[in-house]
């Protein structure tokens, strides 16, 4: 068995790895890559393979960065199966059609300015067209702990990642071994998804590591401080702004302000979520509730709900959105993207970072690179559509509900796991160097890191 590290390798993001066994060679993921302008030039570079001899994507979750670039493996010649849950399958589709629509708008913008410079700009890397010819590709939906026979010898499990809305660990049994990929691997006690599964036993294991290197706060502590934020910044009739990512995380966002609501304990205001990939993907939750926990399930089974109730406005077009920045102040705005490095989030930073009465929190990871980070680690200024906006809001950063395991739940799912070799991928440098020396001091079991395009045998 031959594993090649094809993306989330060094970085946190392109999740891509490529798996070849008893002559099939199947992908695990293939995502785009987000961040830095270094990181996310490797969109543009070529696979590390060949997209026609692929027979297979094991898709773990929707998330961009390891969906994001299915559509170019098939314009690139990809004609094999995508295999997935079916709340994935579902989510693929508006996460992609989202990503098309960026793409090809930012190229427009880019071959405009390159024209006044009588140059030429990149096209992109995929529109519309390509994201339709893909989603053939999606027919095969599995279930979880189902295994699904992919070749002679070759079988396949997905399990429950508890990550976000249909997420999977997968499980990959050839060659007498078993090879256990984490996807994401989600925290616990979140709202609305389950939790982890336990995993199989299993001989190699390639582990996520986002959070490798830190313990979270409890879901507890993150909840007050977003009360605490909310009562701050409105209390002084504010704006709060609320940077998040359409899945999982902006859901359980609504979840919590919907119980504060529900309580008489949410001030005066209105609750914008101006994000349509945020509102197509909240309907898609409402489509599985069958994939929710037990709490989860029945909160949403009445009404009004967190995704229904009198505070909470949907706002689709870009002039609703516009039109946010026009009513009077002390209003909550969930917007995309959840690392600030597009979409709507950017035109309400730039009416509000500067303001002292404003507020901003950050409920989800922000790679290096992005306004998001530099907000975090305390920047005094950030360029905003080419203008340096000077930042006056107050910051929070609340990583309890972070979709992703911490150090700990990745260690102990790990030791269940029982592997003999283990690969780590998808983490920067401090948190991959943080789980090996976790892994080699508290399970002595040696791991290593991965490199972007290198090649194992197992």
């Amino acid at each position: 068995m031959k594993i090649t590290f094809c993306g989330a390798a060094e970085t946190v993001t392109g999740s891509c790895h490529l798996v070849e066994t008893n002559g099939l060679k199947i992908l695990l993921d293939c995502g785009f890559f987000q961040g830095s302008r270094e990181v996310s030039s490797r969109n543009r570079s070529e696979f590390p393979f060949d997209p026609a001899q692929i027979d297979y994507v094991l898709l773990s979750h929707a998330h961009l960065d390891h969906v994001g670039r299915i559509p170019l493996l098939t314009k690139e010649g990809f004609h094999g199966e995508v295999i997935t849950t079916p709340p994935t399958a579902a989510i693929a589709k508006v996460i992609l059609a989202d990503s098309a629509h960026i793409q090809v708008e930012e190229a427009a913008y880019r071959a405009r300015k390159a024209r006044r410079r009588g140059e030429e700009a990149q096209p992109p890397l995929y529109d519309m067209g390509d994201v339709l010819d893909s989603l053939d590709a999606f027919h095969h939906q599995v279930l979880y702990d189902q295994p699904t026979i992919l070749g002679d010898g070759v079988e396949a499990t997905f399990h429950d990642a508890g990550h976000i809305l249909g997420s999977s660990t997968i499980e990959l049994k050839a060659e007498g071994k078993t090879l256990l990929f984490s996807g994401d691997l989600g925290n616990r006690h979140q709202p609305i998804v389950r939790d982890p599964s336990d995993p199989p036993h299993a001989d190699i294991v390639l582990v996520e590591s986002t959070y490798g290197d830190r313990c979270h706060r409890s879901l507890d502590d993150s909840v007050y401080e977003l009360k605490e934020a909310v009562h701050t910044v409105i209390g002084r009739g504010g704006n709060l702004l609320i940077p998040s990512f359409a899945l999982e995380r902006t859901q359980e966002v609504l979840y919590e302000l919907f119980a504060m609501w529900k309580q008489n304990k949410l001030p005066k205001c209105k609750i914008f979520l101006d994000s349509p990939l945020a509102i197509a993907t909240t309907r898609i939750f409402a489509r599985y509730p069958g994939y929710f926990d037990k709490e989860g399930k029945e909160v949403f089974g009445s009404s009004p709900n967190p995704f229904s109730f009198p505070l909470l406005r949907y706002t689709q077009t870009t002039e609703e959105s516009k039109r946010i920045n026009a009513i009077p102040e002390g209003n909550i705005i969930i917007a995309g993207s959840g690392m600030c490095t597009g979409g709507r989030i950017i035109h309400h930073l730039r009416h509000n970072l500067w303001k002292e009465d404003a507020g901003v929190i950050f409920v989800g990871f922000q790679a290096r690179g992005t306004i998001g980070r530099q907000i975090i680690e305390g920047a005094k200024r950030v360029n905003i559509f080419g203008e340096e906006t000077v930042v006056q809001a107050q910051v929070w950063t609340v990583n309890g509900f972070s979709a992703h395991a911490d150090q700990p739940i990745l260690i102990n799912w790990l030791k269940k796991a029982d592997a003999k070799k283990i690969f780590l991928v998808h983490g920067e440098k401090e948190s991959l160097e943080g789980l090996k020396d976790a892994i080699e001091e508290k399970l002595a079991i040696d791991a290593h890191v991965a490199m972007w395009k290198e090649s194992v045998t197992v």
